[in-house]
């Protein structure tokens, strides 16, 4: 075969817009990847050569006033990272552009292309960026594998898929087959002062029909080509630049992306990201939450943890705890030292590390000023990384009801306050049933607020309203009993021949139960009051 070294040291032809990815024998059934709707709604083409729900991970620069223009792709890597080639950069310099992606769920997503990150090896400009995102893209797009664990003399002649533009029609992207047929360095200013590229080649007289080349001036700058690895694509190239002046065989040469890691890593790692390689040994995420201390309140501060650990005995990338909490109920804030913290709103936190090393592991404590009043806060736990399976959890903590939520939408919220002037102070209130704001002395069922002491038939009779769940909440009632006022502070014994007693109410007056102490009539007059304390 005759090589084209003269790429080399020359001026090279980019692949500008014109044609396209051209194929031996073109079948829209077999080598479109979408069936209709592109660029603005495509539909996967489920007779694709190379399976088209295995590429949501590649996107495409949308024009919406040029569709046909729609022409650029993007490979992702992270959820908000994608791949081009340098020399696309002027195209987007304006950061209003948009590039969109189909998802396994068929739903198209759309971001903003944000400026570029060129890749610089030493002092020598490379044909190759990583380009940021607006915002985060869901797993359901997926996120494309690099082919790792190789050498170049092992990646010679290996089979490789192309994907590029339709060169029939301007609303569509296509996919065709070749091998590689070897590496060099290639020098092209401004873009490229050296950038390691391979070649895939196209013999014009005859060949299989998925063989496949760019066009001259096809378009297909940043177009990926995969491998095949264990029934998935692995990530190997970007088309960058063509030659065709050898008439039997046409080059069509890519940026060789497992050459750039090391670079590619470099910008990625500080965001919690590395590039995903393909052929990986399994580990093992272990993930434990518990309530920090172990009793909440609700309207009180507190926090829970969320332990993180790679128990297997392998090494770990792109490690993630995300957490989803109702958006009423998110922490004020997370932290998790040495690693990317990140509030991606509504509610949703993301905790990541580039790189988690065998027995590794992290605390990510969630931190609330005033933690919500709710019976029981919930929160959905998803832990990934790039070497294990994704896991999902619902942990569920108690949180103990308390005065301050009780309290919250006072506008005179202290224990001792009395915003209604009815003589009853708030924590009496709150002891009692009562509310706060209306002066009615009534229960809600109806039943007395206030304590209430008879005399019948030989037997004096103190009741009064008390909380079901007292201990929980941390109240106390304490009844004091004396033969004069001034003696009542802490005379907490009964007379003698006194019993208690609790019942529900009727009708049922939610949360309480009537609370009922008698003794004997016969000894000397008697005061009573009911004291109420809170430990919360």
């Amino acid at each position: 075969m005759k090589q084209p070294f003269r790429l080399a040291v020359l001026a090279l032809a980019l692949l500008t817009p014109a044609r396209g990815l051209v194929i031996r024998n073109y079948n829209a059934a077999l080598h479109n990847r979408f069936s209709s709707g592109f660029p603005g709604n495509p539909v996967m083409n489920a007779g694709f050569l190379h399976g088209a729900a295995k590429f949501t991970g590649v996107g495409w620069w949308y024009i919406s006033g040029n569709p046909s223009a729609s022409d650029v792709q993007f490979t992702l890597v992270s959820p908000r990272h994608v791949l081009c080639v340098r020399h696309h950069a002027g195209n987007f310099s304006g950061g209003n552009q948009l590039v969109r992606f189909l998802g396994s769920d068929n739903q198209v997503y759309t971001r903003t292309i944000q400026p570029f990150t060129n890749i610089v090896d030493g002092t020598d400009s490379v044909d190759l960026a990583i380009v940021s995102l607006s915002s985060p893209l869901p797993a359901t797009v997926k996120r494309m594998r690099y082919r790792n664990n190789r050498t170049e003399g092992q990646f010679q002649n290996d089979t490789v898929m192309v994907l590029g533009k339709n060169p029939v029609s301007g609303n569509s992207v296509t996919g065709g087959t070749s091998a590689i047929g070897g590496f060099l360095d290639a020098v092209y200013p401004p873009y490229s002062d050296n950038t390691r590229m391979f070649h895939f080649d196209y013999t014009v007289a005859s060949g299989g029909g998925d063989d496949c080349y760019y066009g001259p001036g096809s378009g297909d700058s940043s177009s990926p080509v995969f491998e095949d690895y264990n029934g998935e694509p692995a990530l190997v190239g970007l088309a960058a630049v063509f030659d065709d002046e050898d008439p039997d065989t046409y080059y069509s040469f890519c940026t060789f992306i497992p050459h750039y890691i090391t670079h590619l890593d470099a910008i990625l790692n500080p965001a919690g990201y590395r590039m995903r390689p393909a052929d990986y040994t399994a580990t093992t995420l272990s993930l434990a939450s518990a309530a920090s201390p172990g009793t909440l309140r609700q309207a009180h501060p507190g926090s829970f943890t969320f332990t993180l650990g790679n128990t297997g005995g392998q090494t770990t990338g792109n490690a993630e705890l995300t957490l989803v909490f109702d958006p009423a109920e998110a922490p004020n804030s997370l932290s998790a030292p040495g690693w990317v913290v990140e509030s991606m709103g509504g509610g949703v936190w993301s905790v990541r590390k580039a790189v988690m090393s065998a027995g590794d592991s992290i605390v990510a404590t969630a931190t609330w000023t005033s933690l919500p009043a709710v019976a029981a806060l919930n929160v959905n736990v998803t832990v990934e990384s790039d070497t294990t399976s994704t896991t999902t959890s619902q942990p569920s903590f108690t949180l103990l009801p308390s005065y301050a939520a009780w309290a919250a939408g006072l506008t005179e919220a202290a224990e001792t306050d009395d915003p209604d002037d009815d003589g009853l102070e708030n924590l009496l209130e709150y002891a009692f049933g009562g509310n706060a704001e209306n002066g009615r002395m009534l229960m809600p069922a109806g039943h007395p607020l206030r304590p209430v002491l008879s005399v019948a038939g030989g037997t004096v009779t103190l009741s009064y309203p008390e909380r079901s769940d007292a201990v929980v909440r941390g109240l106390s009632y304490v009844v004091e009993t004396a033969t004069s006022p001034a003696s009542l502070p802490g005379a907490t014994a009964l007379p003698v021949g006194a019993a208690s007693s609790t019942a529900p109410y009727a009708p049922a007056e939610a949360g309480f139960v009537k609370r009922t102490i008698t003794w004997p009539s016969d000894g000397p007059r008697r005061f009573a009051r009911v004291k109420v304390t809170l430990s919360e």
